[in-house]
């Protein structure tokens, strides 16, 4: 029985998964394009015709896990009296943690260790920026902060959404390290750990009239 011959874009698609199971079984450093194509079930030459290195695989696999996370919540929502911050900093949360828990690799591939190989790491700089980009979206949702200092509010926005990457991304540390807990509590965790803080200089809508 002759075996089906597969398209251009199917074996495409074959490499990006042999390549995600090969990097979260051994690493960037330690994984082989080789092996990539062992799991493949094509040839090292034929690897090479869609990727001309290691360093592209992997940022083409970064990009992908990082369109995905961006896409799994709505950057900048629509603001509204029916959502309250808090409902607005919840729901974020949720998808966030049910997005991590769907693709443990892809969160370890954007905001884990840093590769040496330089183009890598670019790579994966750009991504953090890309989602802490988003994150500032969301704190320019909410109509005013009380704040001390006389910063204009874009830059406050972005200063607050790197916190809140980096208090999230501990979380999510302590949680794949505790597995057994379940993501609902995680994501209440971090809700109640962020918005503690951000409650107390984030100004309510019924608080301004």
């Amino acid at each position: 029985m002759m075996r089906q011959r597969l398209s251009r874009e199917q074996r495409r698609d074959r490499i990006l998964a042999a390549g995600a199971e090969v990097f979260a079984a051994s690493g960037y450093s330690a994984a082989g394009l080789r092996e990539v194509a062992r799991r493949a079930g094509i040839s090292t030459p034929v690897l090479y015709d869609h990727f001309t290195s290691k360093a592209e695989l992997y940022a083409t696999l970064l990009r992908r896990e990082i369109d995905s996370l961006l896409g799994s919540w709505d950057g900048r929502p629509e603001p509204s009296a029916d959502i309250t911050p808090f409902e607005l900093f919840h729901s974020r949360a949720v998808a966030i943690f049910a997005w991590i828990e769907r693709n443990e690799l892809g969160w370890q591939m954007i905001f884990g260790e840093t590769p040496a190989e330089e183009s890598v790491a670019r790579e994966q700089q750009l991504g953090q920026a890309r989602a802490t980009a988003q994150l500032a979206q969301l704190f320019a949702v909410v109509p005013r902060l009380d704040l001390t200092t006389p910063l204009d509010r874009t830059r406050v926005d972005g200063v607050l959404a790197e916190a809140v990457t980096g208090a999230l991304n501990a979380i999510v540390r302590w949680w794949l390290a505790n597995r057994n807990v379940p993501r609902e509590h995680v994501v209440m965790l971090a809700t109640d750990l962020l918005w503690r803080g951000l409650g107390q200089i984030i100004v309510n809508q019924e608080d301004l009239a």
